[in-house]
């Protein structure tokens, strides 16, 4: 029940202040940054913390971060407890000290009012390198952290407003794209000064001690919204095991178990029984995993609350140590990106028993993502980011939707003009693809494709994808999407390549990528006769898929749907 002391539109004024703090946070960073994964990608997150670590509000930004978030800045506290003055700012990227993995560097800002520590100001960034083994630092075939770059435990980039030249030139040192770095730092470290003085305002306006007071109800409140959501689910135990195809060194696939156990108005979500930790680089620290938890959770309750910790109070998520979804040291992570997506499936998976009226079919499975590499004549490296996604399962009510990224990612494509103009690479094609979304009643989303053409004498391409051997499900009788595929040189001798890749390009090589389309709900026979002939119109279904999948007969001549044939075939469809 809320707080009756508080005022209720002093609660909403300050619960949207924060939502608008930490939006202009996310600006900051994408208007300041120089990588694309900043400027156009927006791979970046921004929230504020109180002074224990917990979320009073993260910015419209990844999902994949909300987990993360609260462990990194606790890593710093216990780092620099009693030494953590105003205008610090302290950096970490190292998973085994409060990190996801090496490219996402989190920057931690104390917010200090009168003296007194209110919270701190927080921003992760992926950077476009950190070095390590393979430019763009996202190699799959890493088989231990120390292959995939620098590592960085809780330090002091600024100390009292004084930045450390010295930790600045041993990063720099050791980054293929030291410029670029380091001007994506300095963003997040305006960003956190933004979040500082929007705080600092509201503090000005209401007081610490008021503020802390709403701050408390606010979390309180998402907690009961939570709770009040959970309490309707039918208590038990309720179990899905979705795969990886691989982890791009070992050709076996790598299961993802999620058991979820409901009680009352709280949840404990398991992965007892998920595959051990893996030779490549698709291992997650438990943080990550409890981020992809606390985002299917999300969904499948589908309330509008504030983005704080409050909403997750009720959900407990446990992981065995040594495991993919609880990585030990020295585990390599650099693309566990992949397994955080399937972490989010298989606990969707396990939500559609539950509620699945609001869980949709599987997604694409995760943002296919690589870095281009091009030798330049002073000998450094360019070093860029490019991406393939996304698309979006079937649900009771409605087709999944295609070009749209996965709720756990909330990024951005690359765009064509921007790519073509910093990088020698040539878009050759760039589209939805026809009879990839899993048919049903209601249809999957559509892969997405592109085309690169190296215009550069020789290139490295690390590319991380998945959903081949194991694409996304259907639910209620729906098909899975159709497969992920990547192809070099499709209009020549055309080579079917893995998943994972970190390979040599060479001038007019052309690379081809489409991810997997989203998976469909319900029956395909029961999908509207007029829906896909309207699919067929536009290009999303082809004839003989129309017939074959759907049962539904197009005269291509007419242009129109043959109702008798399409009756024999949907009363007979076998």
């Amino acid at each position: 029940m809320f707080d009756k002391t508080l005022d209720t539109v002093t609660f909403e004024v300050i619960r949207n202040a924060l939502q608008s703090i930490t939006d202009e946070m996310m600006l900051t960073i994408q208007r300041t940054g120089r990588s694309p994964t900043t400027t156009q990608a927006f791979d970046f997150s921004a929230a504020l913390c109180d002074n224990d670590g917990d979320v009073l509000d993260q910015g419209l930004a990844i999902p994949i971060h909300m987990g993360g978030i609260p462990d990194a800045v606790r890593a710093c506290i216990d780092k620099f407890k009693g030494r953590i003055y105003s205008g610090d700012a302290i950096i970490v990227n190292d998973p085994y000290s409060g990190g996801l993995h090496l490219p996402d560097i989190f920057c931690v800002y104390p917010i200090f009012h009168s003296g007194k520590l209110f919270g701190f100001s927080v921003t992760v960034v992926h950077h476009m390198d950190v070095g390590g083994r393979a430019p763009g630092s996202m190699a799959h075939d890493s088989t231990e952290i120390y292959q995939e770059g620098l590592r960085i435990p809780p330090t002091k980039l600024v100390e009292r407003g004084v930045i450390s030249e010295a930790i600045t030139d041993l990063i720099e040192l050791n980054v293929r794209t030291p410029e670029v770095v380091r001007a994506d730092l300095s963003g997040q470290i305006s960003a956190c000064q933004m979040g500082e003085r929007g705080v600092l305002d509201l503090i000005n306006r209401y007081g610490m001690d008021e503020l802390k007071e709403y701050l408390r109800e606010l979390m309180n409140y998402s907690d009961r919204i939570t709770r009040q959501a959970i309490s309707v689910w039918p208590d038990g135990l309720y179990e899905f095991t979705d795969y990886l195809d691989d982890d791009g060194i070992d050709d076996q696939p790598i299961p993802i178990r999620a058991a979820v156990r409901v009680k009352g108005d709280s949840v404990l979500v398991d992965f007892s029984g998920s595959a051990s930790q893996t030779q490549g680089a698709l291992n997650c620290v438990l943080s990550q995993s409890k981020a992809m938890a606390y985002a299917a959770i999300r969904c499948a309750i589908g309330e509008d609350m504030p983005n704080n910790s409050g909403c997750f109070r009720a959900v407990e998520v446990t992981a065995p140590e040594g495991t993919i979804t609880n990585m030990r040291h020295p585990a390599s992570c650099a693309a566990r990106g992949v397994t955080s997506f399937r972490i989010l499936d298989a606990v969707l998976g396990a939500l559609a028993q539950v509620v699945p009226d609001k869980v949709a079919a599987a997604p694409e499975g995760g943002t296919s993502t690589g870095r281009f590499g091009f030798p330049k004549p002073d000998g450094k490296i360019l070093v860029y980011y490019d991406n393939v996604f996304g698309t979006r399962g079937a649900w009771n009510g409605g087709d999944g939707r295609g070009g749209v990224a996965s709720v756990a990612a909330n990024v951005s494509n690359v765009s064509v003009e921007i790519l073509e103009s910093q990088i020698p690479i040539r878009i050759r094609r760039y589209g939805l693809v026809s009879d990839s979304g899993g048919p049903g009643r209601y249809r999957g989303g559509l892969a997405q494709e592109r085309e690169w053409e190296i215009l550069a004498d020789e290139a490295t391409v690390t590319w991380r994808s998945d959903r081949r051997k194991y694409p996304p499900y259907g639910l209620a009788d729906g098909h899975p999407g159709r497969g992920s595929r990547s192809v070099l040189n499709p209009d020549k001798q055309a080579e079917l390549l893995p998943t994972k890749i970190n390979t040599k390009l060479r001038k007019g090589d052309i690379f081809l990528h489409q991810n997997a389309g989203g998976g469909g709900y319900g029956s395909p026979m029961d999908r509207e006769q007029e829906r896909v002939w309207w699919d067929w119109r536009n290009g999303k279904v082809t004839t003989r898929h129309a017939k074959e999948v759907y049962g539904v007969v197009i005269d291509e001549q007419t242009g129109q749907i043959n109702e008798i044939e399409t009756d024999k075939l949907r009363s007979n469809p076998n």
